[in-house]
């Protein structure tokens, strides 16, 4: 072969020394004729070189030169320079769409002409249109319209992707065609989105309305409602109705985010797009898991398409911090606790494994790659290329990174070694961004992981980002950075690189600098010190920077903040706002030096004035979660109750007062004291507001009120008698100690007060015990310095005292009993002390009962109550105390039976006792229609005894006693004498008159079919016996007549039977 040409590039890494790789481009002359080819050699050290040929098979020269063009072209696409040429030097603004910004752009465009078209192969021309759409070469238009349908599926989606990229409104409606009859959903999607982008102007407001009207109803409205509010408020809104279940109905989370991605492309680049905002709030929380990871990776590429890349950014972090659902090339995965092959699951239309390992590195990677790809495109892409880069660091967060650590070396070596990782060292974009080109990092796994074998430094020193120059033009990307991020490596980076560009720093404006002053961020916070530094050392006056100096969290600040106030104490004394922030600051040092600038400050009385009403300003507006506040305000208390006594005594009232609201106990202690000092002291001060902070759970509230309540005059005490009875019942021992001197002072010398409290005192034992202890207060008051007025209450108050299920009332009562006058108490009520759960009540009730038997006896109903007591000692008492009095004339057949029917066993003996003694034939009906009813099986079997003489021969008393007769003998294996007695009686009142024995015959044919069984057989004989007596009266029982049954033939002779023979 001959060599008739040659072409020899290089290309760099930015930043780096010498040539980063080597290529070569050559033609060559076959000896057949005619026969050229082409051959490209590549190699990154200049020593290993890897040879391909360009064209597949001989060319004629013409053909082989134009191919020679084209393979030095597409290699300075990918970066490479002609040897000794110079780089091209950045524009300084982009050029315009249909400019030629690249060397490799007229490569791509000589590509798609139709001589070289028709010998790409169809890899190389989707490969083609696709470099087409990331270069945004709006000129190829045109001709990549002509191309669609022309090949395969595959070369439509990216010709769709590459015409909605390029921004050419001439071919909306080829897209707008495509997106109807694409061949495949990718097809259709690509060219839906490059519909949507390049969709006119005046259309775009009714196709989001096409798109929304397919949306529930209540999703329209929220929507709707979003769009009414700014976009601070609608994001919160956003939240809610993500979760309300209620707005979906069945609409698909992930059909409606992709749905919203539509919407962001009618936007287009509009800065208050509402479907925009939401997807930046909704991709952060978006899962990579089956069902919603097909819309995140169409998310992923839709953002790409469209250049959104503040949205590819959060997307990637994303990338970053999930870690993927299964390996690849594994066989089994877990999912929902079950172990599945993972081979056969991927396969399956609703797949319950998505995002694997290989999916999450290419993504990765992916992202790296166009970042990498703007960076060398040059100017053109540089404002793409630090919107991506921006998006990747803003998206960055320390609450998702990992932890540092170290590990040693897996590998044997000679020397034991040891590897240390950062929290970052699984973040491959932003590790490549910002330690590209630092020494001490390694990339591992091509990014994927990176290590060191120093330990973290504790500061960034170098700059060691990737492509530092384009970072230096623009530093109002570093400051945003350092103004919004979220990652303490991006703020160190951002503070290092611009520290390089003195003028932007110098031109910055003193509220940004205070800003950053303020950050949490240390990095930051000590770039603005290092300016405030410079600036008030060439010249400028500290005091405007005295309030971001004390604000600052970095300490070194605060305390260059003390050093200029302490150069001139005087001076700054005077300035009450800056007094303000020196009383109310999160430090100690500065609250300290804050009284040393107070005490300067004490002769200009205007200045202590106009600074109490700041502070009573700040404590309304003041946060309660405000980092130190315990200690803020006992500052303010300290300088309150010192050197602003006087000032705090002519803040307004109102003002003062709606400091008891605040959220903060410290904040309301500080008002108690404040209102102290105050002229009109605690007169204003509402009672609700009073009994709120003694009640209070929170110890400092409580304290608040107690000095508070001590310092009430007494005109204003003894007219609430309620307020000191929630006091005195407070669940709090410190509550109650507090009140108990103060009233201890009022009681004597004021008896209507204490009139009015005992009752309130009293109701409170009748409640559960709010605590331990509180019915021990409330007796010792009650008992104690009440007692007068205790033992006023009415007879009845003690017995509901002792029958109340409180034990303090209880104990109320049997204090009070034995101060009262026994004839004051009824009978009944005397007899109803001896329910109660107090003994010393029970032996009192007795004792007196017992003491007055006239009165007793005259009162025997009322006095028979105590036999319902439920104590054993007064229901023994009352029998044998009642049994002794079983002479006395004043026993009523009604007061047996009452005795008899009882439910006490006792009781009930002591009844039938007594109606033996009392026994009247006159009253024997009475007493046998009464008892009858007693379910009592003793009770039934007594009953019996009468049943001769108050029943016999009597149809009527039968009649009224048949309940009795079927309850007795329906018990089932108890009560056989009842029965027996039962039993007898009845069939021998049968036989006296007809009437009687219909009665009989309902009772024993009733029991004859539910009775036992083995006395079944007596019922039925009762009731032959009546049918013999009374053939006339219908009776259950009926004879059966007995049927003749002829008997079965009988078998016939055996043989052995006719012979003889003996059987066997």
């Amino acid at each position: 072969m001959k060599r008739i040409r040659s072409e020899k590039l290089i290309r760099t890494k930015p930043g780096a020394a010498g040539a980063a790789g080597f290529s070569t481009v050559e033609l060559f002359a076959l000896p057949e004729a005619p026969g050229h080819v082409v051959h490209v050699s590549t190699s990154r050290d200049g020593l290993q070189w890897k040879e391909t040929v360009f064209t597949p098979s001989p060319l004629p020269f013409e053909a082989a030169s134009t191919a020679f063009e084209h393979a030095v072209a597409a290699q300075i696409a990918q970066g490479y320079v002609p040897e000794g040429s110079a780089a091209p030097a950045p524009a300084a603004t982009p050029p315009t769409a249909t400019a030629i910004a690249h060397p490799g752009d007229a490569v791509l465009l000589a590509a798609i002409r139709p001589d070289a078209w028709r010998l790409l192969p169809p890899v190389r021309r989707t490969r083609v249109v696709w470099r087409i759409g990331e270069r945004r070469l709006a000129t190829a238009v045109p001709q990549l319209i002509d191309h669609i349908e022309t090949g395969e599926p595959m070369l439509d989606y990216c010709i769709a992707w590459a015409v909605g990229r390029c921004g050419d409104a001439g071919a909306f409606e080829a897209m707008r065609e495509l997106s109807k009859r694409g061949r495949t959903p990718v097809v259709t999607r690509a060219a839906r989105w490059a519909a949507l982008a390049l969709w006119p102007e005046e259309q775009r407001a009714a196709e989001a309305a096409r798109i929304i009207d397919d949306w529930p109803a209540p999703l329209r409205r929220a929507w709707a409602a979003m769009g009414e509010v700014p976009a601070a408020q609608a994001m919160p809104l956003l939240q809610q109705h993500l979760a309300d279940p209620a707005l979906w109905n069945g609409l698909k989370y992930a059909v409606w985010v992709e749905q919203l991605f539509d919407l962001s492309l009618l936007e287009g680049r509009r800065a208050d797009g509402l479907a925009h905002a939401a997807l930046l709030q909704i991709a952060p929380t978006l899962q990579l898991a089956a069902g919603s990871f097909r819309a995140w990776r169409r998310l992923y590429k839709g953002a790409e398409f469209a250049g959104d890349y503040d949205l590819l950014g959060v997307l990637h972090q994303r990338l970053e911090t999930q870690r993927a659902a299964y390996r690849t090339g594994g066989r089994w995965a877990q999912v929902n606790g079950r172990y599945v092959e993972i081979a056969k699951e991927v396969v399956r239309p609703d797949s319950r494994l998505a995002y694997s390992q290989r999916t999450r590195d290419y993504l990765r990677r992916r992202t790296w790659r166009n970042l990498r790809r703007l960076a060398l495109a040059g100017a053109a892409d540089e404002a793409d290329w630090l919107r991506l880069a921006m998006g990747v660091l803003l998206a960055a967060d320390d609450a998702e990174a990992g932890t540092a650590g170290q590990q040693r070396e897996s590998r044997w070596t000679p020397e034991p070694r040891s590897w240390h990782t950062g929290p970052y060292s699984r973040w491959l974009v932003l590790m490549q961004l910002l330690h590209r080109h630092d020494p001490e990092w390694e990339a591992q796994r091509g990014g994927l992981q990176w290590r060191r074998g120093t330990p973290l430094p504790a500061q960034r020193l170098s700059r060691t980002e990737a492509w530092p120059e384009r970072w230096d033009r623009h530093p109002q990307a570093l400051l945003q950075l350092m103004q919004q991020g979220r990652c303490a490596a991006v703020h160190a980076f951002a503070a290092r690189a611009l520290q390089d560009n003195k003028p932007f720093c110098e031109a910055l404006e003193a509220p940004t600098v205070w800003r950053l002053l303020a950050s949490t961020w240390e990095d930051t916070a000590r770039f603005a010190l290092d300016i405030a530094r410079q600036r008030i050392a060439a010249g400028e006056a500290p005091l405007p920077w005295l309030p971001a100096l004390l604000g600052s969290p970095l300490a070194e600040a605060r305390t260059l903040a003390l050093e200029y106030i302490g150069q001139d104490p005087g001076l700054y004394s005077q300035q009450v706002g800056l007094l303000l922030m020196l009383l109310t600051s999160a430090d100690a040092e500065v609250r300290r030096a804050s009284r040393l600038l107070l005490q300067a400050a004490a002769p200009n009385l205007s200045t202590l004035d106009v600074l109490a009403s700041e502070l009573l300003s700040w404590l309304s507006a003041c946060d309660a979660a405000q980092p130190q506040l315990d200690a803020i305000c006992e500052n303010v208390q300290w300088a309150l109750q010192g050197l602003l006594r006087t000032a705090a005594a002519k803040a307004p009232l109102d003002r003062l007062l709606a400091l008891f609201d605040h959220a903060s106990p410290d904040v309301v202690r500080t008002a108690a004291e404040w209102l102290l000092l105050h002229p009109a002291s605690v007169q204003g001060l509402p009672v609700s507001v009073l009994t709120r902070l003694l009640q209070s759970d929170d110890e400092r509230l409580r304290g608040a009120g107690v000095r508070l309540f001590t310092s009430l005059p007494d005109e204003s005490l003894v007219t609430q008698p309620e307020l000191f009875a929630a006091f005195c019942s407070s669940p709090m021992p410190v509550v109650r100690a507090a009140v108990a001197p103060r009233l201890a002072q009022l009681l004597p010398a004021h008896p209507a007060f204490a009139a009015a409290l005992m009752p309130l005192l009293r109701d409170e034992l009748f409640r559960a015990e709010a605590a331990e202890g509180v019915f021990d207060s409330l007796l010792q008051w009650l008992c104690g310095p009440l007692a007068e007025h205790t033992r006023r209450g009415e007879p009845a108050v003690t017995l509901r005292l002792l029958e109340a299920r409180s034990k303090g009332a209880q104990r109320l009562g049997a204090w009070l009993l034995p101060q009262q006058d026994a004839l004051s108490f009824s009978v009944l009520q005397t007899a109803s002390f001896g329910l109660v759960d107090t003994a010393a009540a029970r032996q009192w009730a007795t004792e007196q009962l017992a003491a007055r038997p006239e009165r007793t006896l005259a009162e025997l109903g009322d006095a028979l109550r105590i036999f319902d007591s439920r104590w054993d000692d007064a229901r023994d008492w009352a029998r044998q105390w009642f049994g002794a009095q079983g002479e006395s004339s004043l026993w009523t057949p009604a007061l047996l039976v009452r005795l008899c029917d009882h439910k006490d066993a006792g009781a009930q003996r002591l009844g039938r006792e007594l109606l033996t003694t009392h026994f009247d034939v006159t009253d024997v009906t009475t007493y046998m229609l009464q008892l009858s009813q007693h379910p009592s099986p003793g009770m039934q079997l007594f009953v019996t005894n009468w049943l001769a003489s108050a029943a016999s021969r009597n149809a009527d008393v039968l009649a009224r006693l048949e309940p009795y007769f079927l309850s007795v003998l329906s018990q089932a294996n108890r009560g056989r004498l009842a029965k027996a007695r039962v039993m007898e009686f009845l069939a021998a009142q049968a036989m006296h008159s007809e009437d009687i024995a219909r009665i009989v015959a309902r009772v024993f044919a009733r029991q004859a079919v539910t009775g036992a069984i083995t006395e079944r057989a007596q019922y039925v004989a009762g009731l032959r016996s009546i049918q013999e007596a009374f053939p006339g009266l219908d009776n259950p029982l009926q004879t059966a007549p007995v049927r003749s049954i002829a008997p079965r033939r009988a078998p016939p002779p055996s043989s052995s039977a006719l012979t003889g023979a003996p059987a066997a």
